[in-house]
């Protein structure tokens, strides 16, 4: 038997000696999803920790899980602004924290409280300058029929390390910016004309199956942003986490960054800009 082979066995075996069977019963955490962007209210999304367990959990059991009466404030150093919870299924999770009061200006911090019930949380941050697209085109994927990707042209400052993600909205019937397939960017390790590649954006819920690519005559929203090293590293971690969790070689079993002070999960500023597009070959 090739050696690997054997050496492969011997770990998932030694693996399998040690994986716990029962999880303990361990106190919820609090969960932030929040960023704010140029020009648009903050947005704020919370939930607690769920446990791991062996019974097969409905999407709407989840439902225990989202906070809905929190306290939340987003103050820019001028005024503090309490958020109010808005319930929207095109959201997921379908209940956010907003506000018509407050919109994200480039170069302002922005300090984020969270109270409810024993948790309470704070975190900062700041919006960066916004960088433009100035070039989109979409691409035939090679050796798969009716499928395709976009290459985009990005307005870099090469005398600067700066750091980009991208989301992506493929349904009109889903308000959820998912995070683009590998759509994270430290402009050091771009190539001199700075072209990026956009993927789809992750959805778990609706497909049990990896679609990275978009289809022909599919309108699209991308939202390129503009984000600090704190920020970076979070999706840094998230990207990495679901590229190792399909290798059994790898521990996935760690937590992502945060920048969450009584929490998980991160509070940041976007410098956004936004791109409809229709999958077409013209």
């Amino acid at each position: 038997m090739n050696k690997s082979i054997i050496i492969l066995l011997l770990i998932l075996g030694l693996c399998s000696g040690c994986y716990q069977t029962e999880i303990d019963d361990v106190e919820p955490q609090l969960v932030v999803e929040g960023w704010i962007e140029n020009d648009r209210p903050p947005i704020i999304q919370l939930t607690t920790t769920i446990p791991i367990s062996k019974t097969k959990r409905s999407l709407d059991s989840l439902d225990q899980h989202v906070l809905k009466w929190a306290k939340v404030s987003v103050s820019d150093g001028e005024k503090e602004v309490i958020m109010t919870g808005i319930y929207n299924r095109k959201l997921f999770p379908p209940y956010v924290y907003t506000t018509t009061e407050l919109k994200g200006e480039v170069g302002k911090t922005y300090k984020l409280k969270v109270d409810y019930a024993q948790f309470h949380a704070e975190a900062e941050t700041t919006i960066p300058v916004p960088t433009k697209i100035t070039n989109i085109h979409v691409i035939p994927v090679k050796d798969k029929k009716m499928s395709y990707v976009v290459k985009a042209t990005i307005l870099d400052d090469a005398n600067t390390e700066d750091y980009y993600k991208v989301f992506v909205r493929s349904s009109e019937k889903d308000m959820t910016m998912r995070s683009s397939y590998f759509g994270l960017f430290n402009d050091k390790t771009l190539s001199k004309d700075a072209v990026i590649t956009i993927y789809n954006g992750r959805n778990n819920l609706a497909l049990p199956y990896i679609k990275q690519h978009f289809l022909l005559d599919e309108k699209i929203l991308i939202k390129f942003c503009h984000l600090d090293s704190i920020g970076y590293q979070y999706w840094k971690a998230f990207e990495d986490y679901h590229v190792e969790g399909r290798n059994p070689l790898f521990n996935t079993m760690q937590k992502l960054p945060t920048n969450i002070k009584g929490g998980l999960g991160y509070w940041l500023g976007y410098g956004s800009t936004y791109y409809p597009l229709l999958i077409t070959e013209k």
